[in-house]
């Protein structure tokens, strides 16, 4: 039996009155897709297709416009940041930046409600081509510095170390049922598996990889089974704290800035209810010269620039629309939950493939009880 037929169908009615045919299957979910078609977005961002994704999904259903509307909300809420606080030279590419993102999450929504099943196997079959780059990357050595999109780790020995592509955390929802055969099934599961841990080098994406395989196995076992499993859980997150910065080196630094950074930019906002603006940062903790306002704090930093007030309410009105592709509160609330924890750890919050892969967690195959 495939993992994603064990334990409950996720999704909302539409997928029962779905219009048919290979159009209608491009309109809803060609955008999404895109966000995981490694060449092309080497040369251009994600949400380069947000425009024309909003074209061809047309009108969509009634969910789909009651997601515009939450975005139009979310994107006022930005725009008042823009015209009320603080301005600086990086303002308007955060807040541009920031306004695609609000605008894809109603498509891609929409296309998770139309068919997550056949989004997910379409989605896999791009992963695996993906991870096939990354290990002709691994081998070969090809420099690729300038291209946007990839993070490819070049050591002081000329080999490369890490080849991590903008969409990889795709491979956290890939579809075991893509594939008729055992064997092609456990050979999928191995390539992605190997490609996660060995060349995108991703403990997050790992984790959340294993978690959404295991799952239904795990709700639909025993109570003794669940004990078990919760046991062991803790015994390897004590094993990885305190032998991870043992194996990875970079993991002990890079929790060490991270609390560095998260010290300095709570402390920094006081008792003020108002933010620094869109784009301000701290230079001594920003990495990129061209984008300095992209510390790997994205949450923290984004308290600072848009205030609490702002900051929650743009929150709680994604939560919103996270529950809007569900029947069930309870996963809306843990996607949303993984999605904004994210925040402590990457820059992602803003990249349409992330909330893509948050949105497709947990969802498995067979009736809701």
């Amino acid at each position: 039996m495939n993992v994603e037929h064990v334990q409950f169908r996720d999704e909302s009615s539409i997928s029962h009155q779905r219009p048919k045919g290979a159009w209608a299957d491009i309109r809803a979910i060609g955008f999404p897709l895109l966000t995981n078609f490694w060449p092309v977005l080497l040369f251009v961002s994600q949400k380069v297709f947000v425009l024309p994704g909003i074209i061809l999904t047309g009108f969509g259903d009634s969910k789909y416009r009651s997601d515009l509307v939450l975005a139009a909300v979310i994107s006022l809420v930005g725009m008042l940041v823009y015209f009320f606080q603080f301005a600086n030279s990086y303002d308007q590419v955060h807040l541009v930046g920031f306004l695609l993102f609000v605008w894809s999450m109603p498509v891609l929504n929409y296309a998770v409600r139309f068919d997550h099943w056949k989004l997910r196997r379409f989605l896999t079959y791009f992963t695996l081509f993906n991870a096939t780059m990354g290990f002709f990357l691994l081998v070969t050595n090809i420099d690729l510095y300038g291209l946007r999109g990839l993070n490819q780790v070049i050591g002081s020995d000329g080999l490369t170390h890490r080849v991590y592509f903008e969409s990889a955390s795709l491979a956290t929802v890939v579809l075991v049922a893509s594939f008729k055969r055992r064997w092609a099934q456990l050979a999928m599961l191995v390539v992605v598996m190997s490609f996660v841990l060995f060349i995108a080098k991703s403990v997050v994406i790992a984790v959340l990889l294993v978690l959404n395989l295991a799952l239904p196995y795990i709700l639909r076992s025993s109570p003794a089974v669940k004990v078990i499993t919760v046991a062991i859980s803790a015994l390897v997150f004590v094993v990885l704290f305190f032998y991870l910065p043992v194996l990875r080196p970079d993991v002990g630094l890079s929790l060490a800035a991270k609390q560095y950074q998260f010290e300095l930019i709570t402390s920094s906002l006081g008792n003020s209810w108002s933010g620094w603006g869109w784009g301000s940062y701290y230079p001594q903790i920003a990495s990129d010269p061209d984008q300095p306002y992209q510390v790997e704090m994205q949450l923290p930093m984004l308290l600072l620039q848009l205030g609490p007030l702002a900051l929650f309410a743009i929150l709680g009105l994604t939560l919103a629309i996270f529950w809007s592709a569900t029947d069930r509160p309870v996963m809306a609330f843990a996607r949303f939950a993984i999605y904004t924890l994210i925040g402590f750890n990457n820059p992602w919050l803003f990249i349409p493939s992330w909330f893509l892969t948050c949105q497709l967690l947990f969802r498995y195959e067979h009736n809701d009880g």
